[in-house]
């Protein structure tokens, strides 16, 4: 927390995910196809987007300074060094833009009720981003320049979890709220907490072998 901190990533995630936001749209506004389904569209693929700009840092730093190696001796296993990684990644970008859904929402045409809703939908969710983000950054571990690489292998990871995010947000903006619904994205996040703590694990040991 403290390192993430230090590096302003709280500051530079939501600073682009409010620059993107509005800046397309502005750019939807002025061709005239602004509706509820463009603008949940823009922030599910900001909100993602966003999540990328600091996963390269989860373990890089550690693995060049040598902070890794340590890891890899002590008393807590790489597993739960991975699941506080993911915490937080999630609680320096994803959180601080689920607090900003209900005051980004409201100049794009969405009402405060239905992106507090929106917003509940995320929290539940976008834990499910930052465990699956544990994976691109293990596998470009060491990686110069390895950021458009990282973009490929995690995007389409990402797609399930937007697609369906979308769909709920969707509909709640139609006065449609299933309960069920919300329930499946947040057994998505615990799945990923069950099982990309090992699947991660045993990438970065590959490294060391």
């Amino acid at each position: 927390m403290l390192f993430a901190l230090a590096n302003k990533s709280i500051l530079l995630s939501t600073s682009f995910f409010v620059i993107l936001i509005l800046t397309v749209g502005i750019g939807f506004g002025q061709t005239g196809d602004s509706s509820e389904k463009t603008v949940i569209a823009i922030i599910w693929i900001a909100t993602a987007l966003s999540s990328l700009l600091s996963i390269k840092e989860m373990f890089q730093n550690d693995f060049e300074d040598g902070t890794l190696d340590f890891y890899m001796l002590s008393a807590a296993t790489l597993e739960t060094i991975i699941c506080l990684k993911a915490f937080t990644h999630w609680i320096t970008t994803n959180l601080p833009i689920i607090f900003l859904i209900p005051l980004i929402s409201i100049p794009l045409g969405i009402t405060f009720y239905h992106s507090i809703l929106i917003s509940l939908v995320m929290l539940v969710s976008t834990p499910a981003l930052s465990f699956i983000s544990t994976l691109g950054a293990a596998l470009t571990l060491g990686e110069k320049g390895g950021n458009l690489l990282l973009s490929i292998f995690i995007l389409p990871t990402f797609l399930p979890i937007i697609i369906f995010g979308m769909k709920i947000s969707i509909l709640i903006t139609n006065s449609i709220y299933d309960i069920m619904a919300h329930l499946i994205l947040f057994a998505l996040s615990l799945i990923c907490l069950a099982i990309t703590p090992f699947i991660t694990s045993a990438i970065i040991k590959v490294h060391y072998s």
